[in-house]
């Protein structure tokens, strides 16, 4: 895998923003992997339960559970939908819910492959040790570009 970095700088609500986006050239062409603005499993969860109405960037990232900065300074300015009323923006939650599945989409990993946080992307297991704690077992290796210890779950027994 190659990985090319860009960095683009933008003008909005008086300071300069910069976003990165991370190439990934590999087996299915190069792909951009956007690194600013990205939400975690649970608040990712949440963008389920928007309705198809429209919200205030406050209200919307009330309830996504974000700053409503973050929308001003990321989400527009990579090409979130918006209506601008009154000159007040409002984000329809289902098109934006769309959006950002299309925008930020998710990693799969094949069975032999483990996400490095420090590298930012996928890498080969190569050796790991198997480790059970209650119900749950996961192996632990580590990352054989940084040397990051990188865990996987594989099991998780049922009572």
């Amino acid at each position: 895998m190659v990985f090319l970095y860009e960095t683009r700088y933008f003008y909005g609500c008086w300071h300069f923003y910069e976003v990165r986006y991370f190439y990934v050239a590999g087996f299915y062409g190069i792909s951009k992997m956007i690194m600013r603005g990205r939400l975690s499993g649970v608040q990712r969860m949440r963008l389920g339960k928007l309705l198809d109405m429209l919200y205030k960037p406050s209200e919307l990232a009330e309830e996504i559970g974000f700053s409503y900065r973050q929308v001003s300074r990321v989400y527009i300015l990579l090409g979130c939908p918006f209506v601008q009323q009154n000159g007040f923006i409002f984000i329809n939650g289902r098109a934006f819910a769309d959006w950002y599945e299309m925008t930020y989409p998710r990693q799969t990993l094949k069975s032999d492959e483990v996400f490095c946080l420090t590298c930012r992307k996928a890498v080969k297991i190569i050796s790991y040790d198997t480790k059970k704690v209650g119900r749950l077992s996961y192996l632990v290796c580590s990352c054989s570009v940084c040397g990051r210890k990188i865990s996987r779950i594989i099991d998780k027994e049922k009572r």
